[in-house]
């Protein structure tokens, strides 16, 4: 690898101008487990959770499609019980579930797959503001680390000290710092502590920030470049704003998505290509050799 390059891998994704939409780790099932000591690279497999306990949420989610979990923390511990969250991030009902627990092993008790299938099961209370997770994940890739944490920090002044955390690592490393904001799933990358000022205030006003902008979990990864795309064109902000409807391969890397606006009630139509990007970097700060990525292209916006 070059010397002249940033030893940071974030560093060298943004000199490269790499487009981060459509890149959002894909799920739509969420369990943010706090847990407050180290976590090691992989940091549920690595944890030192009981035995029982990891076998127990790993079954979960094999029975839940597009689930996943995070471990979740706070730099101050504060006394009392330990949290659980369960998230629907979908397009249109997204929730929030909260349970309180004092061991680990409660856990057992919980009937976590119906809670990530909608239902409302006993001991759990629904979360009814957004809630922000920064990946800090210093051990996984060291960018997570040190632009995670300030921009953390300068989250934690502005909300409610419940409503943000720490997580481990959520995906695409060079796109530190990384934060979702929940329950919606929506990916933010290459954030500063001025620009996640400005996600947290749009977020609570239900409005999506497209400067930073990776996309909504709840897509796959073609739908959420033409997400941005229809975006952009439009100038929609607001996160109902539009609606998927179709997703239709047109040849190999190419695709037509449709989107319905309730702004202006019409159909919007996104062409768009994928393509291997000709600068190459490292996709993390540990690779070895660099290579192109996959950037997206706009063809074409039309109303139908």
């Amino acid at each position: 690898m070059s010397e002249q390059l940033p030893a940071f891998c974030s560093l060298r994704s943004q000199e490269a101008a790499e487009k981060p939409f459509g890149t959002a780790s894909i799920g739509d099932a969420w369990l943010l487990l706090e847990y407050a000591r180290p976590w090691g690279a992989k940091a549920f497999s690595e944890s030192a959770l009981p035995e029982a306990v990891k076998t127990h949420l790993s079954g979960v989610m094999k029975r839940v499609p597009r689930s996943r979990v995070l471990l979740i923390k706070r730099t101050r511990r504060v006394k009392g019980p330990l949290s659980l969250f369960v998230v629907r991030s979908r397009e249109s009902v997204s929730s929030i579930l909260k349970y309180e627990f004092s061991e680990y092993e409660q856990l057992l008790d919980l009937d976590l797959t119906s809670a990530l299938a909608g239902g409302s099961p006993s001991g759990a209370t629904p979360w009814e503001s957004p809630l922000f997770l920064v990946c800090t994940h210093g051990k996984r890739d060291k960018c997570c680390a040190k632009f995670g944490i300030p921009v953390y920090k300068t989250i934690r002044t502005m909300v409610e000290e419940s409503s943000v955390w720490e997580c481990s690592h959520v995906g695409g490393d060079r796109f530190a710092a990384n934060v979702i904001c929940f329950p919606d799933g929506i990916f933010y990358g290459h954030l500063t502590e001025e620009t996640a000022k400005l996600i947290v205030k749009e977020c609570y006003e239900r409005r999506i920030v497209l400067t930073n902008f990776r996309g909504r979990s709840c897509y796959p990864y073609p739908v959420q470049a033409a997400e941005f795309f229809a975006r952009r064109e439009t100038g929609f902000r607001g996160i109902s704003d539009l609606k998927f409807l179709t997703y239709d391969p047109l040849k190999p890397n190419e695709w037509r998505v449709r989107f319905f606006s309730e702004v202006d009630a019409k159909v919007h139509q996104v062409s768009l290509r994928s393509h291997l990007s000709e600068f190459q970097n490292t996709l993390t700060c540990h690779s070895s050799e660099p290579r192109s990525v996959v950037q997206y292209s706009l063809i074409g916006h039309e109303i139908v």
